[in-house]
């Protein structure tokens, strides 16, 4: 087995593949199908290494599917959720935007969200490549089934899957059907959610299919000075499909979708807090009135305590919040021919988010940060599939454009206007309550040919090998320095050296082949093996947020060379079925992107490492009874860096400087190293109504929130945090997130003629297990986290016809 196990990580994986063995069943194979068999897995249906419909046990990569029902039974209601029961994947809500998140796979991670940065996970929403995860993280409506592929998924997809891909496919319309669902649901802090769909098929021609969306919820969180409540929402969602069909071979399939969603928050709660000694006399009141707020939290993840925005000169004063909107649109062309299948995707995305953030989630006037979003992408694909000699060869071939225009702002005011300027306290954080302004607006291209094919070599060998070519052509124009009370009026640039209006240009073109071989063959009707070799491309990244001209450098692309062998079985007649995937993956440019704040100037900065990931993921199923089946899977992830050569900062205020320091040695964020869920459903017929139970149980261990190793928490060297021993102590407590098991259940009667009536009793989190998700440390000043939400349920009422 291609892996190198510690004796903890032995223990886990035996544990896994037992469990596995004499359990089964897991998300790997959830799928849409018959409701007398519900667990068929020979109908699912999922993007097969030619791009066309394949059966999951007939494709010889990993794979993770969910059907639109078993997304609802396992309590699936967000794009974030899909990490919890997939292996080897995990999801974190991103620092500055609750709609957007980092995703991280395979020990590739993106660890920020701006949008001069990309992700090694790419998502796709029917078929259309998102870029920005601003939006991204939204209710699953109308979804008819997510698919996550495991590990460099370049020559398909494209550039920014070096680690893998998320499809998320809604329902199209259906032709010579009239049919729909309407549902209510009140839960936990006074949830209120409709939703309804209706399937118009107007004629075996023509169709239309609209799902609306609608949720209120009060927030859980309690500011322990005022009272107030954070983290209510209002989300408001819909689609429109059109689905034409002129004739048996051609289909045309029109949508459009749009998105709003309000949220009181985030509210970030304090873990640690050391002023700037520049601050004397005052530092001791500063680190006091951090540490009174972290005694009133007392341990409680869902009390905070948030600055008024009336402290802060420039704040809008509603304070903290989040708004975000999206609109998308699909226009989809269809052809059937003698030689194979043509298909002409065209998509656009427009995002549109403000938000305003606490920081460092304490009452102290510390850091206020608001971000400013207006993102337009447009994409078009044309492709074909197809079979050739006598169903021999698979085919999948295209070319793609991509073009993304817009612009990203983040301002942040850091302790300005909080000390009278003195003597003992030094005027880089005091004065005029000047904010620090990093934007960029971009204007990228990128162009795409790509060609796979799979052929068969024998009965029951077979060869897939797929080449693709990709341009991007990367052009940002930045604007840094500070503006008066959060103004647009520039009252210095950064660096200096820029003339007013502070304007900063940079363009690059980056290119890459990418590739993929394997072998697969049948040992017998039920058991493949496979083996591939890939390589992935996530593109170079310009910078946004930088304070110097060398900063400003472009970041190389980060490429990724992966070798997976694998196992899919199926056995008792296909009751039971058994996965399991092997991999081993060497990047080479990996980006990071931390943040640092040079005397009081919070800024990000890309990085180029190397790092190496040996890994496992099981997956497994078994039909215990006629409707009854129980599941398993598992992962165990290995990462390390090979080189990191990072920034960091010299000095102290005001001469603080970033240098280049070796950081071989520090941790990966935002990965989990072992991750396993097991679970059950059981789905019966009782005459008159129907019962239909899941529970499943998911659990990640613990996850570096802070990547800088403990033995430097009190070194004064570049890139030593400089603490005293009781503060490193401090640090070291919260320096990464406890393990995290997440139950959920839903338990639902159906009933009437046709059983279309149903009442769902459902909970999610129901153990109450909140950790850290996405932790901060800025410099060696302050630490902020957020949480998972906390224990909910509630009961669903629907109606289908």
């Amino acid at each position: 087995m291609i892996f190198k196990q510690n004796r903890d990580s032995a223990r886990l994986l035996a544990a896994v593949s037992l469990g596995a063995i004499a359990l089964s069943a897991t998300p790997a194979f959830a799928q849409a199908a018959p409701e007398e068999t519900q667990y068929d897995d020979d109908a699912i249906v999922v993007i097969g290494v030619t791009k066309q419909d394949a059966n999951i046990q007939d494709t010889p990569i990993a794979i993770t599917a969910f059907s639109g029902a078993k997304l609802e039974e396992q309590g699936i209601n967000k794009v974030e959720d899909i990490a919890t029961f997939t292996p080897g994947f995990n999801i974190r809500g991103a620092g500055n935007n609750p709609t957007a998140f980092s995703l991280a796979m395979r020990g590739q991670v993106q660890n920020d969200n701006i949008a001069t940065l990309e992700p090694s996970v790419g998502t796709y929403l029917d078929e259309m490549y998102v870029a920005r995860a601003y939006g991204l993280n939204v209710e699953l409506v109308d979804v008819e089934s997510v698919q996550v592929l495991k590990g460099p998924q370049g020559t398909l997809f494209g550039r920014n899957t070096s680690a893998g891909a998320v499809l998320i496919k809604t329902a199209d319309p259906r032709y010579d059907e009239i049919s729909g669902r309407i549902s209510a649901t009140y839960g936990r802090f006074d949830e209120r959610t409709g939703q309804a769909v209706l399937n118009l098929g107007l004629s075996d021609s023509l169709a239309i299919r609209g799902a609306l969306y609608y949720q209120k919820r009060d927030g859980y969180k309690t500011d322990v000075d005022t009272g107030k409540k954070y983290e209510g929402r209002e989300t408001i969602n819909g689609r429109v499909k059109v689905g034409w069909k002129p004739t048996e071979t051609f289909e045309v399939i029109l949508s459009g979708e749009w998105y709003d969603t309000d949220i009181d928050g985030p509210a970030r709660q304090n873990l640690f807090f050391n002023a700037p000694a520049a601050f004397g006399p005052a530092k001791p009141i500063v680190d006091g009135q951090a540490a009174t707020d972290r005694d009133q939290f007392g341990g409680n993840e869902n009390l905070v305590s948030v600055t008024p925005p009336s402290a802060v000169a420039g704040a809008n004063s509603r304070g903290i919040f989040n708004k975000t909107k999206t609109q998308t649109y699909l226009a989809k062309f269809i052809l059937d021919t003698s030689f194979g299948q043509v298909r002409w995707i065209n998509g656009y995305r427009g995002v549109q988010s403000r938000n305003l953030l606490d920081l460092d989630g304490s009452s102290v006037v510390g850091h206020f940060t608001e971000g400013t979003q207006n993102l337009k992408q447009y994409s078009s694909e044309m492709q074909l599939t197809g079979t050739a000699f006598d169903d021999r060869l698979n085919f999948a071939t295209g070319i793609t454009y991509f073009r993304e225009t817009g612009f990203d702002q983040s301002r942040s005011n850091l302790f300005n206007g909080k000390f009278a300027a003195g003597p003992t306290v030094a005027p880089e954080f005091v004065g005029a309550a000047n904010w620090s302004n990093f934007s960029g607006t971009l204007d990228n291209d990128s162009f795409g040919m790509y060609g796979q094919v799979n052929y068969k070599l024998a009965d029951r060998l077979r060869f897939t090998g797929g080449l693709r070519y990709s341009i991007d052509d990367r052009r940002v124009i930045t604007q840094t320095g500070d503006v008066a009370n959060n103004s647009d009026v520039f009252v210095r640039c950064t660096p200096s050296t820029v003339a007013f209006p502070c304007l900063r240009s940079r363009q690059k073109t980056f290119t890459n082949l990418s590739y993929t071989a394997g072998v697969d063959f049948d040992l017998s009707d039920d058991i493949l093996i496979y083996a591939k070799h890939s390589k992935g491309y996530r593109s170079g990244a310009m910078q946004l947020r930088t304070v110097t001209l060398e900063d400003s450098i472009p970041a190389d692309p980060e490429l990724v060379y992966e070798q997976e062998v694998g196992i899919k079985t199926t056995f008792l007649d296909g009751r039971g079925k058994f996965n399991v995937a092997g991999y081993h993956n060497k990047v080479k440019g990996a980006q990071r992107s931390p943040v640092l704040a040079p005397n009081g100037i919070s800024q990000t900065v890309i990085e180029n490492a190397d790092t190496e990931t040996w890994g496992v993921e099981v997956d497994t199923s078994f039909e215990v009874a006629k409707g009854f089946t129980i599941f398993a899977s598992g992962a165990l992830t290995d990462p390390k860096y090979t080189r990191y050569e990072g920034k960091a900062l010299a000095g102290s205020p005001p001469n603080q400087e970033i240098v280049t320091v070796d950081k071989q040695d520090y941790l990966l964020i935002g990965i989990v190293k072992k991750q396993f869920s097991v679970g059950a459903n059981l789905k019966q017929d009782l005459g008159s109504v129907g019962f239909d139970a899941n529970v499943v149980y998911a659990w990640q261990g613990k996850m570096p929130q802070i990547d800088i190793p403990a033995n430097m928490f009190t070194s004064t060297a570049p890139g030593g945090l400089g603490l005293t021993p009781e503060q490193a102590a401090q640090v070291a407590a919260v320096a990464q997130s406890g393990s995290l098991g997440i139950l959920n259940a839903r338990a639902a009667l159906s009933f009437g003629p046709e059983k279309n009536f149903e009442i769902a009793l459902w909970g999610k989190n129901l153990l109450n297990d909140q950790e850290q998700q996405y932790t901060l440390l800025l410099s060696n000043i302050y630490i902020g986290t957020s949480y998972n939400e906390p224990r909910s349920y509630g009961v669903t009422a629907s109606y289908k016809f």
